[in-house]
């Protein structure tokens, strides 16, 4: 049985052709379901579990890549597959998954490819595809050893998905993430970003060597706070995929 969730925002009437759309296709692949619209007045977790618990094998997000990431935190921990239809065009988490935009999503949810992909989790939060930290003066704890970026102007992510050209051995189904530290040093040009270091990690520890709590951004949504333990949880996600995905 299939949830069909769709975001809040597509209550705009710009999107009602293409839901129209969507729904006719998932009719005619015979994969149709229970359609729950957020609100204000409509919570995504009550609403999912809810669904769980009539039996609901499948939710689909219908949305962007902040509705994924949203979806993802309340399917983790519970015994469902994950389908994605994208809205827009240029969603980097459902082209590496191989899902194409829109309509088209619709037969990749018919063809049913599952994969189990790795996770990672941050503190209480999960996320897909990067954690980020900006211009912040933390130490890392690797392994036996810690580790602090050369210069206060950087970038730290950390990967589970191959992405900006710089992780490109990220894989969701090896078991390990990478953090990738990015010193940026400015010069009479701008600011030049200096080649990165690459960590493979199964668990490490971020913590601020100032006062105050540095912000990390997960899958450009959900935002926690230092000290933070980051680890990988590996096949925690059963999501449906298309041929054209980025991994084995």
């Amino acid at each position: 049985m299939y949830l069909y969730i769709y975001d809040s925002f597509l209550n705009d009437k710009k999107y009602t052709d293409l839901l129209i759309k969507i729904e006719k296709r998932v009719t005619d692949l015979g994969i149709k379901g229970k359609i729950a619209r957020l609100s204000v007045l409509k919570n995504m977790k009550e609403l999912i579990t809810d669904g769980v618990k009539d039996g609901v094998e499948t939710v689909v997000a219908i949305g962007d890549s902040k509705t994924f990431a949203k979806v993802i935190n309340i399917v983790a921990d519970l015994d469902v597959t994950l389908g994605l239809i994208p809205v827009d065009n240029d969603n980097q988490i459902a082209k590496i998954l191989g899902i194409p935009p829109k309509v088209m999503a619709c037969d990749i949810l018919a063809s049913r490819i599952i994969k189990k992909i790795d996770l990672g989790k941050i503190n209480n939060y999960y996320f897909v595809n990067t954690a980020e930290i900006e211009n912040a003066d933390v130490v890392i704890e690797y392994n036996d050893f810690k580790v602090k970026p050369e210069t206060t102007k950087n970038r730290i992510a950390l990967y589970n998905f191959a992405a900006d050209g710089i992780s490109e051995n990220s894989n969701p189904v090896d078991g390990v993430l990478e953090a990738v530290i990015t010193p940026i040093k400015s010069t009479l040009l701008g600011k030049k970003k200096i080649e990165g270091t690459i960590l493979p990690f199964t668990k490490i520890k971020i913590d601020s060597n100032a006062e105050e709590q540095v912000s990390i951004l997960t899958d450009h949504q959900i935002i926690t706070k230092t000290p933070a333990e980051i680890t990988v949880v590996p096949e925690k996600l059963k999501i449906i995929v298309g041929s054209e995905r980025r991994f084995e």
